[in-house]
Parts: structure tokens; C-alpha cells; sequence
């Protein structure tokens, strides 16, 4: 596919945060669930989240597609949601902008990416390392964009920091968030 405008990238990016639709009470995870459901629509398949850990393979997610022709979307198991959600993103990006991922059911190509891995490892790695520079950098911009505008979304309808917070710094955002922007008390 050929590398998508600036305008081309905006349009996508509004289609995917429309699809999403983030209300104020949404938490990342619930994003990252909705980010899969989108997966499956744009591949007309089954996509199945997969958290794993991934501490020493060179990536942090993958999608796969299975020989059922369903797809499995491996990402790291972070403690932080919103990581996660940028990983899911990204492989979101992937889907939306045709990169093709290597299918589980090729032996032979897993086994040409991978030579050295066991069988369930090399094929969450094909699924990852079948992708060109280019095509990493133009998903990575395009799950920039997506994030940044879920972000700015969720920022505009609260003053609260994110879900993720600790409890202790979400009391003290609260207890500002009442004064008014000049620093004086009501």
C-alpha cells in the first residue's frame, strides 16, 4: 500500500476515535477491549486479545493470523493500561493500513523469520517481523495520533488525571481541581 497523506492519516484517525468512542467513566482497559472489537471488524474475523509476557523478545505486541483464519493480537502484559493500549494501537494501525501479517499456518515462513525460536514464540514474532521499516514508522505515527486524540478526548470531558493514577495523587487532583486557575480560594 502506498504511504497514506497527512490528511489520509487525520481521516483514519477520526474514523477509529469515532468507532471507539470514549465517554469520561471509559478506563484504558475497557479502550483496549473496544480496540480489539474494532480489529475484528476491519479484518472481518475473530481477534483475540492475548496478554503475555514478552520481557525478552524483541517487541511488545504482534498479530498473527491463525490457520482458522482468525487472528490472535499478542501484546506485553504491562501494569499500566494505557501502555497496553498504545501496543493494541499500534497493531490496530497495522490492520487499518494493510500490512499483512504472516500467516501461523506457513511453517516455512515462520521457520525463515524465525529460525532459532520454538514453535509458538516463532509465530508470534512472524506476525511482527514480517513488517518493513517504513511500515512500522507509518503504523507508529498513525497509533500516535489515535492515542493522542483518545487522550485530548478523554482531557476535554474531565479535569481528572487518568484511571491509571495512583489513589493518592487522584485525592490531591481532586482536591485542586475545585480552585479557580488564578490560585485564589473561592
Amino acid at each position: 500500500m502506498a504511504r497514506l497523506s497527512r490528511r489520509e492519516l487525520n481521516e483514519l484517525c477520526d474514523q477509529v476515535v469515532e468507532r471507539l468512542a470514549p465517554t469520561p467513566s471509559d478506563t484504558y482497559q475497557e479502550l483496549c477491549r473496544r480496540t480489539g472489537e474494532v480489529m475484528s471488524e476491519r479484518l472481518g474475523a475473530r481477534v483475540e486479545l492475548r496478554f503475555a509476557s514478552l520481557r525478552d523478545a524483541p517487541f511488545s505486541g504482534a498479530t498473527v493470523r491463525l490457520a482458522d483464519g482468525s487472528y490472535a493480537v499478542y501484546c506485553a502484559r504491562s501494569r499500566s493500561w494505557y501502555h497496553r493500549l498504545g501496543i493494541l494501537l499500534h497493531e490496530l494501525a497495522h490492520v487499518l493500513l494493510d500490512h499483512e501479517p504472516l500467516a501461523a499456518s506457513d511453517p516455512g515462513g515462520l521457520r525463515r523469520f524465525t529460525p532459532h525460536l520454538p514453535g509458538k514464540m516463532a509465530r508470534i514474532v512472524a506476525g511482527r517481523t514480517c513488517h518493513t521499516g517504513d511500515d512500522e514508522r507509518e503504523a507508529e505515527e498513525l497509533a500516535d495520533l489515535i492515542l493522542e486524540r483518545l487522550t485530548q478526548v478523554g482531557e476535554s470531558r474531565t479535569g481528572l488525571p487518568s484511571p491509571e493514577v495512583t489513589p493518592q495523587v487522584r485525592r490531591i487532583a481532586d482536591g485542586l481541581i475545585h480552585y479557580p486557575e488564578n490560585g485564589k480560594r473561592p
